[in-house]
């Protein structure tokens, strides 16, 4: 019985390689974007902060919103206190460009009027 390494030659090696090479490079690329969104996210909200506090420097109020622009799911989740804090988080993610203070105050106003 010959080993099984003396069986392949330098062109079986070469083969083995490049799948290899493949599944890695495949590996990589797949994984890049999402650090990439995580870089824009962050990013974006490294902007946000600054716009809020050239905003409160300037002495600036931004209008309130009506509370009428809540999703079904967001009245749902507002309305049980347990999910208050997901409420506001999902809030944020639902309205860019609003800052987690203003999404606090917008699910706050809503659980007050109780709409």
């Amino acid at each position: 019985m010959t080993p099984l390494l003396a069986v392949l030659d330098f062109g079986d090696f070469a083969i083995i390689a490049l799948i290899v090479v493949m599944f890695a490079g495949g590996a990589a690329f797949a994984t890049r974007p999402e650090n990439r969104v995580l870089q824009l996210q962050r990013q974006l909200h490294e902007v946000q902060q600054k716009l809020d506090a050239l905003l409160k420097h300037q002495g600036i109020v931004m209008p309130a919103l009506e509370p009428f622009d809540l999703s079904p799911e967001l009245h749902i989740m507002a309305k049980d206190p347990s999910q208050k804090i997901a409420a506001i988080k999902r809030y944020w993610e639902q309205n860019p460009g609003t800052g987690l203070a203003e999404a606090k105050t917008r699910i706050e106003e809503f659980c007050k009027i109780g709409r």
